[in-house]
């Protein structure tokens, strides 16, 4: 039960960090739509470099994506992973979360540390962004980060306070 509440909590930590850090001006272009082409090629591309190649790329297609919820009358859906398939919901046809669904369907299940690891790595090789704004922006929004990644920059910049 404490494990399903941990991976609760950092999902919704790092969906909350990717919603607001990637609506920032300097980061916006990872979330511009592309077509199915262009999503396929960076797909093939990235598993071509990070797979171990004991398992096919997934196929990755455009669709509906999974039901998450109502907010002010309009339906929200969010894209998914299982390994073999990765669809992406309209609004998510984008780099940043093709990034993010390759680290699923590369062996990461929960959004834990290894993960996010994992995802800092690709985002910074596939979408150029340096690491340190995206580890001192999780570290703002608690998202559990390794170890390694705690330590850094913990001079430089001061982290999101903790509740009393």
């Amino acid at each position: 039960m404490v494990k399903q509440y941990r991976e609760m909590v950092n999902t919704r930590r790092l969906y909350k960090f990717e919603g607001d850090f990637f609506n920032l001006p300097a980061y916006k272009y990872l979330s511009v739509q592309l077509g199915l082409t262009t999503i396929r090629n960076i797909a093939k591309l990235i598993w071509h470099e990070e797979s171990d190649g004991k398992f096919l790329i997934p196929e990755v297609r455009f669709g509906k994506g999974l039901y998450h919820g109502t907010a002010k009358g309009k339906k929200y859906y969010y894209s998914w992973c299982d390994r073999q398939t990765i669809e992406l919901a309209p609004t998510q046809r984008d780099l940043m979360t093709l990034i993010h669904e390759m680290v699923h369907a590369l062996g990461y299940d929960y959004h834990d540390s290894r993960f996010v690891e994992r995802y800092i790595n690709l985002l910074h090789k596939y979408g150029g962004i340096p690491k340190k704004p995206l580890i001192m922006g999780m570290k703002e929004y608690q998202v559990a980060l390794p170890l390694k990644y705690k330590r850094l920059y913990k001079k430089c910049y001061p982290t999101a306070k903790k509740k009393k």
